[in-house]
Parts: structure tokens; C-alpha cells; sequence
């Protein structure tokens, strides 16, 4: 039988409170952990949003098809890149599954996702690490083909998401209501160790079915799936296309930050959306040039990565982009 449960902002306190026990909740000791790492004096270049005290890693697969070899031409006043058709040999198609690393840092009120490239970069910089391990880590955000832009805050300001993301050229940041109308299910089944019990919503105009786990008393989740009471160890939509799943969880290592301003633009985020769907994710097509003071150019295994005026990157591969969000 299913019920409906819509959650409501008493249910947060509740779950804040009961985090104080999880440290002595015998299923979340068994996970091996690494210290805690308490930062007392601001790093340079973050502010503090907030204590994390445990961090899941996921593995984030989107099912998309190759598309050919691309070329990038300026034509005009602006920016295009082309893509080929992609040539499959007889009796094979051209499906592939790209393959993100991302964490999320919780804590007793706030939560943040990110890349996790991006996110060893802030955890050596609080871990005061030599200059030339956090150039490479630096180095490694900028070359990498598969990296997760959207930077998700869940209960930040209090009740909604905040999220950094690109838009080429620019950096743009805007909030939302973290409030999803939640299905609970009877299905169940062990996610990364943990039993878990299934649910279902509608958002950003996918169907999603999640797996979360009561035994740990946490209401956040991958990107910006949050609100169940236990924390959600698995996501995909009813597609098959966008699929997040656990695979490990240890105590945190360095506390929820933000990069401070470095020009972002505040917007809306239906606009945004529309925006980015139109321009067909973070691409140089019809980036006007006036925009763009400067640019470097990375290469990978899988196409390339383009940085424009020193701090937007945009990753190129002949991989079809595939929004999260359809609106």
C-alpha cells in the first residue's frame, strides 16, 4: 500500500535532533571512518555554510550516446561547435555510460554536493596542503571530461537549495524550495550495506524512484533529491537515464564551504534552466565573442576541456548532453 507523506518543516527539526545519536547508532559505526578535520580559522577564498559530519560518496551514471568527432569554429560574432555524426559499426550501436564521482557532505542542518574532484580541492586547501598537491588537484578540475558543475547547498538558506552552476560564459547562482512531494513505498532492498526502503517523486520534469535509509536519520540526498526521513542512498529516473548510488559513507573531513563570490550572478532558476537546456549544457554554441577575454585549452582521453577568462571551464566530448532538469 502506499502513503503519502508530504514533509513538512517540523519533520526537519526532528531529524536534526535525532542526528546528535547517529554517531552511537551501531550500522552507522561499522563504516570504517577517517577524523574529523575542525576548522577553527576561516580558510582564504571560502565562507562557512555550516559543520558536516559524515560524507557519502556516489557514483553518478548518465546513459547518453556518442555523437561523433566535434569541431569548434568561430563564425562571426559568435562561437559554434559542431559534432559529427557518429559512424557504428554494423550490429552495434552507439549507447555509452558516462561516470561521475560525486559526494555529499551532511551535517545535524546543512548539505552540500559537488563534484569530488572539487571537493578535494577544498579539503586540501582546509588540510593546509603544499602548494603543489593543490595545483594538481586544480589541474585535475580543469582537464577532467566527466565533472559534476552544479554545486548543491540542501537547507541553505533555511528550507531551500542554493546552487552554483555555469553557464558559459558566466557563473550564476539562484534558490529554490527544497520541498518534494514524496511518495513512500513498500519496496526494499540494501543500498551500499544499509536497509532501505523505496519512494517516488516528480521533479524537474522526471519521474525519480530513490532508496533511503531510516537507520541513518539524515533528510538529505544526492543533488537535489532530500526531505525523506533517512538519508537516500540510491536515485534514478523512471528512464533509466540519470542513476546516483552510494558507495561509501565516512565521517567528514573538512566542514561545508562556499568559494566566495568570484562574480556570480544571481538569476531565477526556471530561467536558468531554460537557458542551459537551450544552449545544450555548458557549450561554447553561440557564446557571443565580445564575451570572451581569454581562453585555454585542455586535452583528455575524451575531447577536451576549454577554459574562458580564467575561470569558466567548458568540457567538450562527443558524448550527447543529457539534462537532468527537462524544465
Amino acid at each position: 500500500m502506499k502513503r503519502s507523506l508530504l514533509l513538512l518543516s517540523s519533520a526537519l527539526f526532528f531529524l536534526c535532533a535525532t542526528l546528535v545519536a547517529y554517531a552511537q547508532d551501531p550500522v552507522v559505526a561499522s563504516v570504517k571512518a577517517v577524523p574529523m578535520q575542525k576548522a577553527k580559522v576561516q580558510a582564504p577564498g571560502y565562507d562557512k555554510i555550516g559543520d558536516a559530519l559524515y560524507e557519502v560518496i556516489y557514483e553518478y551514471r548518465v546513459n547518453t550516446k556518442a555523437t561523433g568527432q566535434l569541431s569548434v569554429r568561430s563564425e562571426g560574432n559568435v562561437i559554434n561547435v559542431r559534432t559529427a555524426e557518429a559512424e557504428t559499426p554494423e550490429g552495434q550501436d552507439n549507447n555509452v555510460t558516462d561516470t561521475f564521482t560525486t559526494i555529499l557532505q551532511f551535517g545535524p542542518v546543512q548539505a552540500r554536493f559537488l563534484d569530488y574532484l572539487s571537493f578535494r580541492v577544498d579539503s586540501l586547501v582546509f588540510a593546509k596542503a603544499p602548494d603543489d598537491s593543490l595545483s594538481k588537484a586544480s589541474r585535475e578540475v580543469d582537464r577532467s571530461a566527466f565533472f559534476f558543475e552544479p554545486v548543491v547547498f540542501q537547507n541553505w538558506p533555511e528550507g531551500s537549495l542554493t546552487v552554483d552552476d555555469i553557464l558559459v560564459p558566466g557563473i550564476f547562482t539562484y534558490s529554490e524550495d527544497m520541498a518534494l512531494d514524496w511518495t513512500i513505498e513498500d519496496g526494499r532492498k540494501e543500498v551500499c550495506g544499509y536497509p532501505c526502503q523505496e519512494a517516488k517523486t516528480s521533479y524537474g520534469g522526471r519521474e525519480w524512484t530513490v532508496w533511503y535509509a531510516p537507520t541513518i536519520p539524515s533528510n538529505s540526498g544526492p543533488w537535489k533529491l532530500c526531505g525523506l526521513p533517512g538519508l537516500i542512498l540510491e536515485a534514478q529516473d523512471t528512464e533509466g537515464i540519470h542513476h546516483f548510488t552510494a558507495t561509501s559513507l565516512r565521517k567528514a573531513s573538512c566542514p561545508i564551504v562556499r568559494v566566495q563570490d568570484a562574480g556570480r550572478d544571481k538569476t531565477q532558476r526556471d530561467r536558468f534552466i531554460q537557458r542551459k537546456n537551450a544552449a545544450g549544457g555548458n557549450s561554447l554554441n553561440n557564446v557571443p565573442t565580445e564575451s570572451i577575454s581569454s581562453i585555454s585549452v585542455f586535452k583528455n582521453d575524451n575531447g577536451g576541456t576549454i577554459k574562458i577568462n580564467g575561470r569558466v571551464t567548458v568540457r567538450q566530448t562527443n558524448h550527447a548532453w543529457v539534462p537532468l532538469e527537462l524544465k
